[in-house]
């Protein structure tokens, strides 16, 4: 029962120390090109990537659609949004469902209709990403796999979102009271679609300055056009979680996204293992602040993070 209960502390301190110790080994003469980073542009990076959290909370906080309360949505996107970046498989999905119960306490608004309205967030949240790489594609040489790939995104999220609202407004009577509620948190008015895609397009347009600024600070001098197409290619790469922090995948394609714009070589791999440690520990930094909001109740919100099948 120990364990249990530290390890999502562990979790946190273990991706502190592995963060420091990249930046120890670049200091050290491991990666010539991070030897001296410019530290104010990577404390902007930072700086944005972990504002980037609440944003995407109050994106959340819209799309369920009951009084469950900012601080707590805040809270369990933080914290499952954190296990994403340290566990394979996107599995800090479940957790975030997990630790709203929690949070929330008498306010939660069940399991089906708290994963649905995730689910209506995440889909807008892709087909924000999307928009914008098809806006990019007008000015930036993104490859051909990606414009497709962007469009068929567009269209799967769309289909989806229509889906479950058709299948709400037609079959909700007729379905099981816990699908009904699934697809009543995923099927949201226009409004509140609205309002939870602009907040959510703000978030893409946040993480391409912070990862200009990430990029900046370790000698990758892009312009803003190179950057937006970095985080297009990275993006996608992000969409196949198959190690934690998608380690392999996103530095392949981080490498390559750098070569079309010219770079390789120490500057390139540096960039490429240095910007997602700062993402990572962004998202640490935000679910520490989330666990401090609930201090009293850490052992539980560890617990339900950890074994949400539990929670």
């Amino acid at each position: 029962m120990m364990g249990r209960r530290y390890l999502f502390g562990f979790l946190l301190l273990a991706t502190a120390v592995a963060g420091y110790a990249l930046v120890r080994l670049a200091s050290n003469g491991g990666f010539h090109a991070a030897a001296s980073p410019d530290w104010k542009l990577l404390a902007a990076g930072f700086a944005i990537c972990a504002a980037v959290q609440p944003l995407r909370a109050l994106a959340w906080s819209s799309t369920v659609r009951h009084p469950v309360g900012f601080r707590a949505i805040y809270a369990s996107s933080s914290i499952g949004s954190f296990l994403d970046t340290v566990l394979p498989g996107r599995l800090g999905e479940a957790s975030k469902v997990a630790v709203l119960k929690v949070t929330s306490g008498t306010k939660y608004p069940g399991f089906s209709r708290a994963g649905g309205s995730l689910l209506c967030a995440h889909l807008l949240e892709m087909i924000a990403f999307a928009l914008l790489g098809a806006g990019a594609t007008l000015f930036l040489p993104v490859p051909a796999w990606a414009r497709w790939t962007m469009v068929a995104g567009i269209g799967g999220c769309v289909a989806a979102l229509a889906l479950a609202a058709v299948l709400h407004r037609f079959l909700g009577r007729r379905l099981p009271i816990s699908i009904t509620s699934f697809l009543a948190g995923a099927a949201a008015p226009r409004g509140v679609l609205l309002r939870a895609g602009s907040i959510l397009m703000v978030t893409w347009l946040a993480r391409w300055f912070g990862i200009l600024f990430c990029l900046h600070a370790v000698g990758i001098h892009l312009s803003v056009g190179a950057a937006l197409l970095y985080m297009l290619i990275t993006g996608l790469a992000n969409t196949a979680p198959l190690l934690p922090g998608n380690v392999g995948v996103y530095q392949g394609a981080a490498l390559g996204a750098l070569a079309i714009a010219g770079y390789s070589g120490s500057h390139a791999v540096a960039a490429s293992l240095m910007t997602p440690f700062v993402v990572t520990l962004a998202t640490a930094t935000a679910a520490l602040v989330g666990l401090a909001l609930y201090g009293n109740r850490v052992p539980q919100l560890s617990r339900a993070a950890l074994r949400p099948n539990k929670a």
